[in-house]
């Protein structure tokens, strides 16, 4: 699924914006075929912009309908049941045994989290070289005092986290999303380059 649903405001929109620009080169005294040109080339900069940025917008809309407004969490949860819907909380483990991933939210922590225990969470990355640790959300806020990820167990339970976490989360899960953010990256670089 890609940015289809917006069709008809990104339609509405370039319709609007070729109106004012003809309405303001009129006055600029040009020509009518010199002013189509320029609309033109406003729909192809427009088009081109929707088109580098859609992995971002799609990675939004797929965060967008797991964000929980009461804590103003994203779920991991529902992101894994779309990996492993009989099992997500595996998916969520497997993802904190990764020390890339304790590392990312050690860096996290630090910066957003002023009772953040660093030490208790350096001893946690070092554990997870041992191969008979489990980590757990919950032992990962328990012992470190974290912020980012927020877990309940039970009725309306689950793993939350914030945006940040949640995107490294979703880009770890499918290889596809992280694929499709890197070549956001690259596009973004190069067009930093132009």
């Amino acid at each position: 699924m890609g940015l289809e649903k917006f069709d008809d405001a990104i339609a509405e929109y370039l319709e609007t914006k070729c109106k004012h620009t003809r309405e303001a080169l009129k006055l600029a005294n040009l020509s009518d075929s010199d002013i189509e040109k320029y609309c033109a080339d406003i729909e192809k900069e427009i088009l081109g912009f929707v088109k580098c940025n859609e992995p971002y917008a799609q990675l939004l809309m797929d965060l967008e309908h797991i964000f929980s407004k009461t804590f103003n969490m994203y779920s991991l949860t529902e992101i894994a049941k779309k990996k492993n819907p009989d099992n997500p909380s595996y998916v969520i483990q497997s993802w904190l045994r990764d020390i890339n991933t304790l590392q990312f939210l050690y860096l996290w922590e630090k910066d957003n989290n002023q009772y953040f225990i660093e030490e208790a969470a350096k001893e946690l990355i070092e554990k997870t070289k041992q191969p008979s640790f489990t980590m757990t959300a919950k032992l990962w806020i328990k012992n470190t005092r974290a912020t980012g990820i927020r877990s309940k167990q039970g009725h309306g339970g689950g793993t939350l986290a914030r945006q940040e976490i949640a995107i490294d989360f979703i880009t770890w899960t499918f290889p596809e999303k992280r694929y499709e953010l890197s070549k956001l990256i690259v596009t973004k670089i190069m067009q930093l380059k132009d």
